[in-house]
């Protein structure tokens, strides 16, 4: 019994590697224009180092040559100092919570952003969401991972991590993620994807 087991999960694997090379040969690098990782736990380098201020109920905001460019809100905010930066962690303290994410694109809400926890790298501008994490633009698009960094500089979203994008005409699955903040653009390296087109009517 042993044995058949065995050579069914060898079976199994070399299917399984077969489609893979498939789809890695059909899609990577393709372009886009228009939830299953271990990211869900901060990185072991963030892990150990007491906070030297903890805020309850906290809210931050971040302005951007005068206009505001995000803002986060948590339960629980950790301020933490480095030899060579600053950064801060932010936790929801209850299950029912979330901490909550607003990115701002010339004054007006772009996308709202929920996950377990946030890491925000004062000096780098840098926003890291652990666990869960779930993008909502203003144009009903929506990601989901379990990783994902968003730099304020060049207004970007990444990830490594698997991904979910929907939209009202797509459903993408993909590992590797460069978009814009609205995700009107994005890049995913393997991906598969339903599209929904529409049929021309002859006249």
């Amino acid at each position: 019994m042993n044995v058949q087991l065995l050579l069914v999960h060898i079976v199994n694997r070399e299917r399984i590697a077969a489609v893979l090379l498939v789809s890695l040969l059909l899609v990577t690098g393709c372009k886009h224009r228009s939830r299953s990782g271990d990211g869900g736990e901060l990185p072991d380098s963030l892990r150990g180092i007491g906070p030297s201020q903890v805020t309850q109920d906290a809210r931050f905001v971040l302005n951007e040559d005068g206009r505001r460019r995000a803002i986060i809100q948590a339960s629980q905010m950790q301020q933490h100092r480095a030899d060579d930066s600053t950064y801060s962690v932010w936790r929801s303290l209850e299950d029912s919570m979330r901490v909550r994410s607003y990115i701002f694109e010339d004054g007006d809400s772009s996308a709202t952003i929920t996950a377990d926890s946030v890491v925000f790298f004062n000096k780098e501008g840098r926003f890291e969401a652990y666990g869960d994490v779930v993008v909502v633009t203003q144009e009903n698009r929506q990601l989901e991972s379990e990783h994902l960094t968003w730099l304020q500089s060049d207004r970007t979203i990444r990830t490594r991590r698997f991904v979910h994008i929907t939209t009202p005409s797509e459903d993408v699955r993909g590992n590797g993620l460069v978009a814009d903040e609205d995700l009107e653009t994005y890049q995913i390296g393997e991906f598969t994807a339903e599209v929904e087109v529409e049929e021309e009517t002859s006249p």
